[in-house]
């Protein structure tokens, strides 16, 4: 697969972590800490980097949008390190994994009208995963036992943020779908075929599609 760090990417890179900084400051002056939390609205840029921008990018996104908060706010959000270092691997983990399935599903007959959804929903259970691990190595560092660390990372992390996992699988093809519709997302993903109603995937592309 060839990498596209084209202009266009790189600068969309760029304003997608600026908007997950922007929003995660939104939702604390709101809500505080826990809507934040439940809706983490810092995923949404990183899934969509992935997605529109490719694997790599999508990893950058994922590991300046969480160090560009917690400077922003003077290090208070996501506070270090139980906050900080587990996001900083979980939106890694969500911007490269999403861009490289994507990519896997849409050469599969069977899953390609679906591949972003597919894609994030694995990045999104992958993501988790890791910000648990790494979690439960922070715990472990403070005292807790490695194992029961990660039940309790791993249940937090799940139990937190179910608001924003629904959101995120519901609203992002949504959004992917109106940008196919009015002929941007082809700027992105240049061999995304015209809009048509017949299309599972607003992402979808033809097996032989060669970006990122």
């Amino acid at each position: 697969m060839k990498s596209r760090f084209t202009t266009l990417n790189v600068v969309t890179t760029a304003m997608l972590a600026a908007m997950g900084v922007i929003a995660a400051s939104a939702f604390h002056m709101l809500g505080g800490q826990k809507i934040a939390t439940l809706f983490s609205p810092m995923h949404f840029p990183v899934l969509l980097c992935g997605i529109m921008c490719g694997p790599i990018l999508g990893l950058i996104c994922g590991v300046v949008t969480p160090l560009m908060s917690f400077l922003a706010s003077g290090g208070a959000r996501p506070p270090f390190p139980n906050g900080l270092i587990p996001m900083i691997f979980e939106l890694a983990v969500y911007g490269a994994v999403t861009g490289l399935l994507r990519k896997v599903f849409l050469k599969n007959r069977t899953t390609n009208r679906f591949a972003s959804v597919l894609a994030m929903i694995v990045a999104m259970v992958a993501g988790r995963l890791v910000n648990a691990s790494v979690g439960a190595v922070v715990l472990a560092i403070e005292g807790s036992t490695t194992f029961t660390a990660f039940l309790i990372s791993l249940g937090n992390t799940f139990a937190n943020t179910w608001a924003g996992l629904i959101l995120q699988i519901t609203l992002i093809p949504a959004l992917l779908f109106a940008m196919q519709r009015g002929g941007i997302l082809v700027k992105y993903l240049p061999d995304t075929p015209a809009f048509s109603s017949k299309r599972g995937d607003p992402a979808q592309q033809t097996a032989a599609d060669s970006d990122e």
